[in-house]
């Protein structure tokens, strides 16, 4: 009983130690999800009117524990303005300040401004900053020069941007994106057999090569009356059907050679 009782009591002594160490740690873990935006200053300063597709800079400090990109948007009242801007190149952890800027190219009033960051497209945080901006829509004679850290921020802006796509183009490639890049070719590769199959083949041969056209002629119609009907997908039922024509094609020629040979 008397050892028991000492056991207990040095377990409970260790966990005096233990929990308010446990608890320390807890307690100084960096939170989660850690994303802050702040506007410094704006070039040109707000109130002001501004001509054809003269730019609003905003100059933006961040602080993120993750990779983030800044948009901004442009509101009158409760209603969004869309304007050209500038875009966002990929921010890595940690703080830093950078500038996104706004411009129109017709006539124009914005009373707010929201600069998001995004993380894989969910916004994590946002500042909003209310102005007074009209755009004339008219070219002014006398270009203003912006101010010195525009032009700073736009060089840092563009190394991230030829970074990202250097990144990019280097990067390695599965072969999905080879299958995708190769399904247009597809077509004319199916075209160009089919014909040569019909013009070659005799007999039974030729009527199994014939199997393709009657849904291909369909697919052909659909393709010709979405064109017209203006549907910027016309095209994607005969990218995406002509890989299966195109390989049944290619398994009749197999099979006959291998017919052939056997013969």
């Amino acid at each position: 009983m008397f050892l028991q009782s000492t056991h207990r009591y040095r377990t409970v002594a260790s966990l005096k130690w233990v929990i308010p160490f446990l608890l320390l740690l807890l307690i100084h873990q960096p939170a989660a999800g850690e994303v802050r935006i702040q506007v410094i200053e704006t070039d040109p300063p707000t109130p002001s009117t501004l001509g054809h597709w003269e730019e609003f800079h905003l100059h933006i400090g961040y602080e993120t524990d993750r990779a983030i990109r800044i948009y901004v948007d442009a509101f009158f009242g409760h209603q969004r303005v869309p304007s050209i801007n500038s875009g966002s190149p990929l921010y890595e952890p940690g703080n830093g300040e950078t500038n996104v800027w706004v411009a129109y190219t017709e006539p124009a009033r914005v009373d707010k401004i929201v600069v998001r960051a995004e993380d894989k497209g969910t916004r994590v945080a946002q500042a909003e900053l209310p102005v007074e901006l009209t755009w004339t829509g008219i070219k002014q004679p006398n270009s203003r020069l912006p101010a010195s850290w525009v032009a700073h921020f736009r060089v840092e802006n563009e190394g991230r941007h030829k970074a990202e796509y250097n990144a990019y183009m280097n990067r390695p490639t599965s072969w999905w994106e080879h299958l995708v890049f190769l399904l247009p070719w597809a077509v004319p590769g199916y075209v160009i057999v089919q014909i040569t199959l019909l013009r070659r083949y005799r007999d039974g041969w030729r009527l199994a090569a014939a199997v393709p056209v009657v849904p291909m002629v369909g697919v052909l119609i659909y393709t010709a009356y979405a064109l017209f009907a203006g549907s910027n997908l016309f095209p994607l039922v005969l990218i995406f059907t002509s890989p299966f024509a195109l390989l049944y094609l290619l398994g009749v020629v197999t099979v006959r050679r291998l017919v052939l040979q056997n013969s």
